[in-house]
């Protein structure tokens, strides 16, 4: 059973604006107060003409002035905490947000009423990292979005916005990289980058809403299940996605990522215990195996509960629930699934197997027998028909089926529907049993809404392949209404 996903933050949000200058607020201030001075001063222009030089060399040159003003001051004028204020805005005209975040940091040890002032200078700096890392995402340079994003996060800790972007560009390259050290740099980047978000949120996401801390904090603990799912530390995953079902219950597809991952974290349990000595270890480890199989549990039953899931999602349940050997709930749900779409040929191979499983014979043969009918190129069709009949005491109809399997020339198999744009497309492979090789074989495919309203039919000439072989095939569908299955 699959799991869900959702969208991450990517890098196409609209430029954030600064901040205006922060005021000290009514505290008792603490350390060295402020003062003039030759240094202050001179540095005080250069950052000036800085500000408004419109050549980039130029401008680097005048911030690098500055800065050089100010270490002197730093031996000169140690007492004074305004050379470090100071100091921090050269370094970030600099592009040095280790060194401004290092001599920030200094001015407010020396004196606490710069709090304020350095914390909307330490913003407009992120601001600043954060737009150029949008600019960048957005004409596809990743690596350089990533650094500005850092830089952004190494200024100011307090906005988790960097971090969900360095972890949404490290979770599509670990998602499409090929196996090996780049895709696992990747994943624990990711990993990184979306608990650093939610640390930001919780401890001190003073400039966020409070609909905002709930967005970011969905996105980073939904996405940071996803890569510890996909590192395979499952039960990990199972509490991010705890997480983001504490601000969201009743999401569908977090519950049944939850219901996946607690399944195979159940059964990574299971497997060490298998390799263990008998004794309390092994105890202990068949006990935590199973409670996380009773979790699972849990929320497959929550999600068969519902009303308003679609047929996809009633599906993807009664996948699940049958890994758990829940086969009587599994048949609820793929009972559900096809009461929604009703020509669906996966569900209803899937509750044929399950009812087959369950040695339920009678409604085997009612729902074997639709399959028959509309996919009669089938042998695993005729073969649960045959034995439907056969459990049933009616020697003579599975006989009969038996032998309209074997002589079955042809199969069509791996058949799928999907949509292709705004269209649907149906895909699968004919395989010659005992077809004359290069013979034309003639079909017509009819599929069908929701509702089992016929919308669209067409027809299809192919070519048999080898004795033994397979050959694929694609039927396109056109329908002003939904297409959900076929019959053929």
């Amino acid at each position: 059973m699959t799991m869900g996903r959702s969208s991450v933050l990517l890098g196409t949000a609209a430029a954030i604006l600064l901040g205006l200058p922060g005021v000290a607020s009514a505290q008792k201030c603490v350390g060295q107060k402020p003062k003039g001075g030759m240094w202050a001063t001179s540095a005080e222009l250069y950052l000036k003409n800085a500000r408004s030089n419109p050549r980039p060399e130029e401008k680097m040159s005048l911030y690098q002035q500055a800065l050089d003003v100010l270490a002197e001051g730093f031996e000169k004028q140690p007492e004074n905490p305004r050379n470090y204020e100071m100091a921090g805005q050269a370094y970030v005209g600099l592009n040095d947000y280790e060194g401004a975040d290092r001599v920030f940091q200094k001015a407010v040890e020396m004196w606490s009423c710069y709090s304020g002032l350095v914390d909307t200078l330490r913003y407009n700096a992120w601001v600043g990292a954060f737009n150029r890392g949008i600019q960048y995402a957005g004409s596809g340079d990743e690596d350089r979005a990533i650094e500005a994003y850092s830089q952004a996060w190494v200024i100011y800790k307090k906005l988790p916005q960097p971090q969900l972007q360095i972890g949404a560009i490290n979770a599509n390259r670990a998602l499409t990289a090929e196996p090996g050290p780049a895709r696992e740099e990747a994943q624990s980047r990711a990993q990184e980058a979306f608990r650093s978000a939610l640390t930001s949120i919780e401890q001190a996401g003073e400039r966020l809403t409070a609909e905002q801390r709930q967005e970011y904090s969905r996105a980073a603990a939904f996405n940071l299940a996803q890569m510890l799912a996909f590192d395979e530390r499952y039960q990990d995953a199972a509490k991010a996605y705890d997480r983001f079902l504490a601000l969201e219950p009743d999401n569908v597809d977090a519950t049944t990522n939850a219901a996946v991952v607690l399944t195979r974290a159940s059964t990574q349990s299971a497997a060490k215990a298998a390799d263990m000595e008998d004794g309390p270890e092994k105890e202990a480890m068949l006990a935590d195996a199973a409670a996380l199989k009773e979790r699972a549990k849990g929320y497959y039953a929550k999600l068969l509960g519902r009303e308003d899931l679609s047929a996809d999602e009633f599906h993807n349940l009664g996948i699940g629930l049958l890994q758990l050997q829940m086969n009587a709930d599994a048949v609820r749900a793929f009972s559900r699934a096809l009461a929604l779409t009703p020509y669906s040929e996966r569900s209803m191979a899937q509750l044929a197997f399950v009812l087959f499983s369950e040695g339920n014979y009678d409604s085997l043969t009612v729902v074997a027998q639709k399959l028959v009918d509309r996919y009669p190129l089938n042998k695993n069709n005729l073969a649960l028909l045959a034995n439907a009949y056969r459990e049933k005491d009616n020697s003579e109809k599975a006989l009969e089926i038996l032998e309209r399997r074997e002589a079955l020339a042809m199969e069509l198999v791996d058949l799928e529907l999907k949509m292709v744009e705004e269209s649907y497309e149906l895909s699968g492979s004919l395989l010659n049993v005992s077809l004359e090789p290069g013979a034309t074989v003639d079909l017509v495919f009819d599929f069908y809404s929701d509702t089992g309203e016929k919308v669209s039919t067409a027809a299809v000439s192919l070519t048999a392949p080898e004795a033994g072989m397979g050959s694929s095939f694609t039927v396109p569908a056109t329908s002003e209404q939904p297409i959900s299955g076929f019959s053929y």
